[in-house]
């Protein structure tokens, strides 16, 4: 069983809670990774615009199609060099995490950020200076986290401090919480070096701190100049079927969101991923 789940700014030209419900019921999809800034840029949703009764207008407008809110986004630059704005993203953070019950959600997830002032490629992120940082930024939002016993969500990437499995495990060894998770996307700790090793990067996530995992990203690319390019799922070179078996194998019934994936290619997502899980039932392999 997979929990599969789309980002609602991956549905295009949606400008209202009901055409997100209406476009999601119609995508055979019940749970949503949604970015609040992203699906309607046109709210304010900052920290001191987040109400309980937006939550529950949102979650009760969803509810009506048979629609919930898995994943609660906030996606900010943790680490930003600039404290003043580093610190408005933390309270905007810490806000979500306050409100994210009312919206119905499990949990808020972010990225790490990056010691630049723009999310991007730099070694720099890879000091032990900037991996502290992050350490100490994290131990304070889960801290909110089980003040609200909420579950916070961090998603590691080469374009942030925590960019390895092994950087994984050192964070989960100095942050030890029921309240931290990882939402695991390999897309973004692959190279054009490494790509075809990255069945083996799911597996030994999953050996290593597979108890963490909170929800997965499903992200197919392309490579183009040496550089990793999103593209629909099944248009290019991940080996989801692979992916897919390691998930229900697992951890049955996590959320398993299509990123990247976009518009008419959703419904043709999910019938591939149906098809994975019907080979596997046939065989005996799936309950």
């Amino acid at each position: 069983m997979l929990n599969l789940a789309i980002r609602g700014h991956d549905l295009s030209n949606v400008t209202t809670v009901e055409a997100l419900a209406e476009k999601t019921q119609a995508e055979n999809i019940q749970t949503l990774q949604l970015a609040l800034g992203l699906s309607f840029p046109d709210w304010p949703s900052d920290a001191e615009n987040l109400t309980p009764g937006l939550g529950q207008y949102v979650k009760g407008i969803l509810q009506k199609r048979d629609i919930q809110v898995g994943i609660l986004s906030c996606y900010i630059n943790m680490i930003h060099p600039d404290k003043i704005v580093r610190e408005a993203a933390l309270t905007k953070f810490e806000s979500y995490v306050r409100h994210a019950r009312y919206f119905g959600a499990t949990m808020v997830a972010t990225e790490t950020g990056n010691v630049l002032p723009e999310i991007c490629y730099t070694k720099k992120n890879y000091t032990d200076e900037a991996f502290e940082e992050m350490v100490q930024v994290i131990q304070r939002l889960v801290k909110v986290g089980e003040q609200h016993q909420m579950l916070i969500g961090i998603e590691p990437g080469l374009n942030h401090p925590l960019y390895s499995l092994k950087r994984v495990e050192q964070l989960l060894q100095r942050i030890d919480s029921e309240y931290l998770g990882i939402v695991l996307d390999p897309t973004n700790l692959i190279t054009s070096d490494t790509y075809h090793r990255q069945v083996n990067l799911v597996e030994q996530a999953f050996e290593r701190f597979g108890e963490k995992i909170v929800a997965f990203h499903l992200k197919d690319y392309h490579i183009q100049n040496n550089k990793i390019i999103p593209v629909n799922l099944g248009t290019g070179m991940i080996d989801y079927p692979a992916i897919c078996r390691l998930i229900a194998k697992k951890k049955p019934g996590m959320f398993v969101v299509l990123e990247e994936t976009k518009d008419q290619a959703i419904q043709e997502a999910v019938q591939l991923i149906q098809q994975v899980w019907n080979d596997q039932s046939a065989k005996g392999s799936f309950p």
